[in-house]
């Protein structure tokens, strides 16, 4: 690929857009892509999320599909309390008359607020109830293909020939910032390491015992407890995003950028995918830490597949997520019994579920209707987020939302935000919830949860070393 070439067409595209600009329809998107030179998206994220006022990188490292994105032509967002279904809507609207021109579909990226029904608190100011963005510039990794994707909104005020000069320029930019991009980029400044909070931990294992209560006199099975805890430090995502990718090959790779804001992690765990007529999720509940040597290891995860504890928890939400697929499949695999899921400093009961969708139903439809999971949230469901939102004491924003990409077929894949972390100006704070039933532990449960945020925590140590040795 020589000079400018991947631009060529990229006028024609808004010019043809342009032409179909009426008084019915004001605004017409036009979608450009071409096949582009590979760059690494954690590095092309890392250098210009800063820069604009909407980024994110979506990614599966073992699959070695990655998609990193700069700026909005436009965004479908819903606030507390509105239907996801209007942003399905407002797609499919936006879509019938869209040129599209190039190798490459257009993508929506974002996710959803763990509970859609709250106000947020000050603390995720930067993120609404709901958004999916179509970026404005993005490039698009799967294996050795890869697509850089322009998006715009046309009108008939658009200057196409300078609406074109303008988003190349864009791009060759982003382009410029991440070859000039310097290991002192990636690095922290720490004021202070997470420290032991005694009352805090007493005051959340208190709020289990008072769960565990509540689930004994039957008000409902389960409820998923969360916590956060907060560290003093400025930081570049993408230290975190490398560590994460190297360390965590099979998870969702995803980072957010918002404003001043930025949310990312690696779950581990799917909420839906769809393609092709079919849709897969799976049930991830029951965990036990890993041991330090084969041995030891091996032994964890005999007895927490034998584990009466975990296996009933497990199976409350296989069963619930079951009963969703039903409503919108017409048919649904039996499943397996439960395999174990071992990461790196923690391994969970998993079950994969699938199923043939029915005509007429969308990925949205079915992903609100997953949402909240007894992983995430609690069954009876209306009855378990009633409890966490009068008793757990935290906004959990994106937290254990969904988040993912959806493109115009209605086809995407969207993780559950576990294992994660929001960076604001100062302040790193991670998430860990875990999921109660009649013969929790507290201390166990607090347990579970420090091991869940690990992952995010070994990240930011592994760096603040990085950092030591380069001073």
């Amino acid at each position: 690929m020589k000079g400018r070439s991947k631009y060529a067409g990229l006028e024609a595209c808004l010019q043809e857009a342009k032409s179909r600009v009426s008084q019915g329809q004001p605004e017409v998107l036009a979608s450009f892509s071409s096949p582009c030179h590979r760059r690494s998206p954690i590095g092309l994220f890392a250098s210009g999320y800063q820069h604009e006022r909407f980024a994110s990188l979506w990614g599966v490292p073992s699959r070695d599909e990655y998609a990193v994105t700069f700026g909005s032509a436009c965004e479908f967002s819903c606030a507390p309390g509105e239907s996801w279904s209007e942003i399905q809507a407002n797609w499919q609207k936006l879509m019938s008359s869209a040129v599209v021109s190039g190798g490459h579909r257009p993508v929506l990226c974002g996710g959803f607020a763990f509970d859609s029904q709250k106000d947020s608190s000050s603390l995720w100011q930067d993120f609404p109830a709901g958004a999916l963005t179509l970026p404005e510039l993005a490039l698009y990794c799967e294996g050795d293909r890869s697509y850089l994707v322009m998006n715009f909104i046309v009108t008939d005020q658009t200057e196409c020939n300078q609406t074109a000069e303008r988003l190349k320029a864009r791009w060759q930019h982003i382009l410029s910032r991440s070859s000039d991009l310097s290991a002192n980029d990636n690095l922290f400044s720490m004021e202070s390491d997470f420290s032991q909070n005694y009352a805090g931990q007493m005051a959340w294992q208190q709020r289990v015992v008072g769960a565990v209560e509540s689930i004994k006199r039957n008000e409902f099975q389960k409820v998923v407890l969360a916590r956060s805890e907060s560290l003093s430090a400025d930081c570049c995502p993408g230290s975190i995003l490398g560590y994460l990718q190297e360390s965590y090959p099979d998870a969702y790779l995803f980072a957010f950028s918002r404003g001043k804001s930025c949310f990312l992690g690696a779950s581990p765990e799917r909420l839906a995918a769809g393609k092709d007529g079919r849709i897969s999720t799976v049930a991830l509940a029951g965990s036990a830490p890993r041991g330090k040597d084969p041995a030891i290891d091996y032994k964890l995860g005999i007895s927490l597949l034998d584990s009466d504890k975990d296996r009933f928890e497990h199976d409350l939400v296989v069963q619930h997520l079951l009963s969703i697929l039903r409503k919108y499949c017409h048919s649904v695999a039996e499943p397996e019994p439960p395999q174990l899921c071992k990461l790196k400093q923690i391994q969970h009961l998993l079950t994969p579920l699938e199923g043939l969708v029915k005509d007429g139903v969308n990925l949205l439809d079915i992903l609100s209707d997953l949402h909240p999971s007894a992983a995430v949230g609690g069954l009876p469901r209306k009855k378990a987020l009633k409890y966490i939102r009068e008793n757990e004491g935290l906004d959990r924003g994106w937290y254990a939302g969904p988040v993912g990409w959806l493109n115009a077929e209605g086809e995407g894949e969207f993780a559950v935000a576990l294992r994660s972390a929001l960076i604001t100006p100062g302040t790193v704070t991670l998430f860990a919830g875990c999921g109660l039933v009649e013969a929790s532990l507290p201390t166990h449960e607090y347990r579970e949860s420090c091991i869940k945020m690990r992952v995010i925590r070994d990240a930011i140590r592994s760096v603040s070393l990085v950092a030591e040795a380069a001073e």
